[in-house]
Formats: structure tokens, C-alpha cells, sequence
């Protein structure tokens, strides 16, 4: 039996429309396949590899055969299936490509498609932090007007602040307090202990009433003073300079550090704008490991419009040390590229953690852990390291590494009811968990100080 040209012509297209079902197949495990992956064969990502590579060449055999039997109308019925294929495909981009722009909506965070937020470009992360910065768009509950660009530290609590909402109020010296205009040393206590750590140590999105330092003062008792040096965002390492510079002046018996699951992974970055989107952290120190000793890489910091006016995130200064801006995410995020690739890549982010830069993680921060005890006991003080938030394992592996006890105050906050444990956001601890924070750590540090007085 003769087929017609358009008989052929249709099963070329049909073989074409397989081939590149498997061909996306392909493309999708590679983008999805974790980078250096030597068990890659065994994830779901090297799954679909294998089958789309096998369907890729099956399917590419029928097309080839479907060809070879088009005969005397083989270049009729190529060009017709072709035509057909191409025209159908872009007709099928069209309308994707489309239907996406007319579902996304434009907000101060960037365009959000549904419930999935599209990665922003870096033009794009550009306009927004100096947007931010300016504090023209608020970002969150961040604050252009009470924190502050630090050369060595990346960001700070600015002296004698006050929040545009009222929330946070900072001392003449640059520590969280009750209200403007007060004076941290204008009375003699009989000892102090110092907090360091994250947004949790800070008590962010809360008054300070409601805060963990102003908790732990009200328990410890009218002569100890708690100075809270938390800074939201910070990292291991930034803990560690803050204390150098800011806490060791002040002489506390006490220094109580809070970790909490995120700070280790913010160690490893150059740019938290750039690796978690936070237009109003442009840039953070960075140090490395280099045979059991640290190198602090980059600092003086740049300005933050120094960095601003970059052309692309390939121009940053120190960014090779940087994990997450060398990522293939990267690669799918430029402002020219269809609305639909971007939305693809933001709903079904490429696999980005290795083994390798875990096991960097860990040995970097139990170096930063060592060396911030070590700094604060030969300073004549006693350090207390508080596990804020247990979800990342990582934590306490490298706590373990650094031979560093800590106390888990997770299970004093699990008494809480779950709808009165955290504040509206989900990001943070409300006022009753603080509080109960407060009175777990109230009796360690308690023992600490009488440790310290029978010194």
C-alpha cells in the first residue's frame, strides 16, 4: 500500500514530537543533577537521564526509519513534518509564554506567578536594594533607617536608632534598647553578659519587652545588665568580628551565643543579596580555611554602590568564593530570557548542594567556633553557645567537630503552642518564646557567672 506525502509527513512529525519529548527528558535530569555527583546514577535526576537518553535513541531510530520510508517523497514529507513540528512548537511557547505574563503580578519583592516568586535578574536585584536602601520600598521588616553599612562587619546596628515602625530602638553605642537616646554605661552594674548572634538573638520582629535579652535581664536581676548585640542576617563569622570589635570593650563575665540553623551556610557567602535576595544585605566578610587557620578575605568591604553598579554578578569582587553565585541557577536568571524560563527554574530550582561544600561548611565554622571560645575565655569570660533553631544538621555535627557544648533551647520553646510560637511571618520566635528561651538560659548563665566569681 502507497502511503500519501501527508501520511508520511505525519509520522515523521510524531516520531519528531518524541524525539524531543525525550530530548526535554535529557535536559531536564542534567539541569536537575546535582553538580559533582558521584552516586548522580542513583537520584531521580540520573534516572531521567538514563530514560531519556534511551528514549532519546529509540526515538531518534523510528524517525530515521520513518524517513528512509518516505521514499520518492521523502524531502516533501521531511519539509512538511518539519514545518509542521517547528510551527507547532512555537505556536505551543507562544501560548505558555503568554499565559505566564498574564498571571504575573509585579510586587516590591519582584513578579510572582501564582504562588511561585520568579528569581530575580541581576538589574533587577539591582533597582530593588537601592530601592531598599533608600528605604523608598520596604523589604520585609528590614530597616534602611536603623541598620547600617559596616566596612568590616557588612551590616550593623546603627547608634541611637529608631525603626520607621517604631519596633527597634538602638543605644548611643550601638545596641538594641528599650528606647532613643539612652546610655548603656551610665550606670554601674555589678556584672554583664552579652548576647551574639542572628535575627533570633536580636528578637527580631518583636519590641524589645517582648525580646530574649530583655527576658534573661528581668530574670537575672536589677544588677546584671544584658547588652544585646544580635544583628539580624549575621553569620558565624560576623559573630565572631562583632565580639573583636563591639562586645570585648564592655567586659562581660558572660557571653552567650546564639546559633541558629541558617548562620553556618551565611559564613560561606560573599553576597547575601545575591545568594538569598536580600536587597538590603549587600555584601558580608568572607574567610577561609587554610590549613587549620583562617584568612579573612575581603576585608575592607566595598560600598554598597560600588557593588551596585556592577554590570553582572561575574564582576564582583571576590565572588569566586562565593557558592551560590557561581551556581548554574545563575545561568536561567538573565532579564532577556522568556518569562517562562524564568518561572520554570524559580518553581524547580537546580540541585546546588554538594557533599563537598557541606563538609567545607562544617570545617569552617568549627574553626570560627574555636577560635570565638577561645577569644572570649582568654578574655577572663565564660562562653555559653545556645542552639536557637536544631534544623539544620550541620549544626550540631560542627559544634561537635569544634569539641564545643552547647545548650538546646528548642525543646523549652516545643512547650509553647504551636500557634503562639512564632510571629506572623514564621521566621521568628514570638514574646512567650522568647521568654521561655529566657528562663532556659537564665540558669546556665546564672552558673556561669557564679563559676566566674569563684574564679
Amino acid at each position: 500500500m502507497t502511503r500519501s506525502v501527508e501520511d508520511h509527513a505525519a509520522r515523521i512529525l510524531s516520531s519528531l514530537f518524541i524525539v524531543e519529548t525525550a530530548l526535554l527528558i535529557v535536559l531536564a535530569g542534567a539541569y536537575k543533577a546535582p553538580a559533582h555527583d558521584s552516586t548522580l546514577l542513583s537520584t531521580k535526576a540520573g534516572a531521567a537521564l538514563i530514560a531519556g537518553a534511551i528514549g532519546l535513541i529509540v526515538s531518534g531510530r523510528v524517525l530515521a526509519r520513518q524517513i528512509a520510508e518516505s521514499g520518492a517523497a521523502r524531502r516533501r514529507a521531511l519539509t512538511l513534518g518539519v514545518t509542521t513540528n517547528l510551527l507547532s512548537v512555537l505556536v505551543g511557547f507562544l501560548l505558555l509564554e503568554a499565559t505566564v505574563r498574564v498571571l504575573a503580578t509585579s510586587t516590591p519583592a519582584g513578579v510572582v506567578v501564582g504562588s511561585v516568586a520568579v528569581r530575580p535578574a541581576w538589574p533587577e536585584l539591582v533597582a530593588q536594594s537601592r530601592q531598599v536602601l533608600a528605604a523608598v520600598t520596604p523589604w520585609g521588616t528590614w530597616d534602611a533607617s536603623y541598620f547600617v553599612y559596616d566596612r568590616e562587619l557588612g551590616w550593623t546596628v546603627g547608634p541611637n536608632r529608631r525603626s520607621r515602625d517604631g519596633l527597634y530602638f538602638s543605644s548611643v553605642e550601638g545596641i538594641r534598647s528599650a528606647g532613643r537616646d539612652v546610655r548603656m554605661k551610665d550606670r554601674d552594674w555589678r556584672v554583664r553578659v552579652a548576647l551574639i548572634g542572628d535575627s533570633q538573638a536580636f528578637s527580631f520582629e518583636v519590641p524589645f519587652e517582648e525580646s530574649w535579652g530583655h527576658h534573661l535581664q528581668q530574670l537575672l536581676g536589677s544588677d546584671v545588665q544584658v547588652l544585646n548585640f544580635g544583628v539580624d542576617g549575621y553569620g558565624i563569622d560576623q559573630m565572631y568580628l562583632r565580639y573583636q570589635r563591639d562586645v570585648r570593650p564592655w567586659r562581660p563575665r558572660v557571653v552567650v551565643i546564639g546559633v541558629s540553623g541558617h548562620d553556618l551556610r551565611r559564613t560561606m557567602v560573599v553576597y547575601p543579596l545575591v545568594d538569598f535576595g536580600w536587597p538590603g544585605y549587600i555584601v558580608k566578610p568572607r574567610f577561609l580555611s587554610e590549613h587549620e587557620q583562617l584568612r579573612l578575605l575581603n576585608v575592607p568591604l566595598p560600598e554598597p554602590d560600588t557593588i551596585l553598579r556592577a554590570r553582572r554578578v561575574a564582576e564582583l569582587p571576590f565572588v569566586e568564593y562565593d557558592p551560590g553565585c557561581g551556581t548554574r541557577d545563575w545561568y536561567w536568571r538573565d532579564e532577556h530570557w522568556p518569562l517562562l524560563f524564568r518561572f520554570l527554574t524559580s518553581a524547580f530550582p537546580p540541585a546546588t548542594t554538594t557533599d563537598r561544600l557541606a563538609e567545607e561548611t562544617k570545617t569552617l565554622n568549627s574553626l570560627l567556633f574555636t577560635r570565638i571560645i577561645t577569644s572570649i575565655e582568654r578574655d577572663g569570660a565564660v562562653p555559653l553557645v545556645v542552639l536557637m533553631s536544631s534544623r539544620n544538621e550541620l549544626v550540631p555535627e560542627t559544634l561537635g567537630r569544634a569539641h564545643v557544648a552547647y545548650l538546646d533551647v528548642t525543646e523549652c520553646v516545643a512547650a509553647i503552642p504551636v500557634d503562639r510560637r512564632l510571629v506572623a511571618s514564621g521566621n521568628h520566635y514570638s514574646g512567650l518564646a522568647n521568654q521561655a528561651v529566657a528562663r532556659c538560659t537564665a540558669p546556665a548563665v546564672e552558673r556561669a557567672l557564679g563559676h566566674h566569681t569563684l574564679e
